[in-house]
């Protein structure tokens, strides 16, 4: 397997939205927007995907270098745009695929919901 794929982390939440629908995307969107802008230059994509009228919510978040998440994690921590996605929608499980720091699993270890850790890559590419 390339060196690149095996330094990607990919992690796969489920949230409950918590607010209506309107309320959530816009929140969302904007927590979004300035991680497109302002957020860790490993940050390769993330993706919401939501319906109104279901109060389920999936994301896939990549990153190029596992080694960056806490720095991701530290950074947004203290931005409003995340504390406000926090009041519109709660964790309720993720999956972790590749290997993550002990500091970063420590983290989303805090919030209870790491239902499965997918740590070891067999096969795979980057382009």
């Amino acid at each position: 397997m390339e060196q690149a794929a095996r330094e990607r982390i990919t992690l796969v939440e489920v949230l409950e939205r918590t607010a209506a629908f309107d309320v959530f995307t816009a929140t969302i969107q904007a927590a979004v927007q300035r991680l497109e802008t302002e957020g860790v230059s490993t940050l390769l994509s993330i993706q919401f995907h939501a319906r109104p009228e279901d109060t389920e919510v999936g994301a896939v978040i990549t990153f190029a270098d596992s080694r960056r998440v806490m720095e991701h994690i530290r950074m947004i921590s203290g931005w409003p745009e995340f504390k406000a996605l926090l009041g519109v929608a709660k964790p309720v499980d993720v999956r972790v695929y590749g290997r993550l720091g002990e500091e970063a699993h420590a983290w989303l270890r805090t919030m209870n919901v790491v239902s499965k850790v997918f740590e070891s890559p067999v096969a795979g590419f980057v382009r």
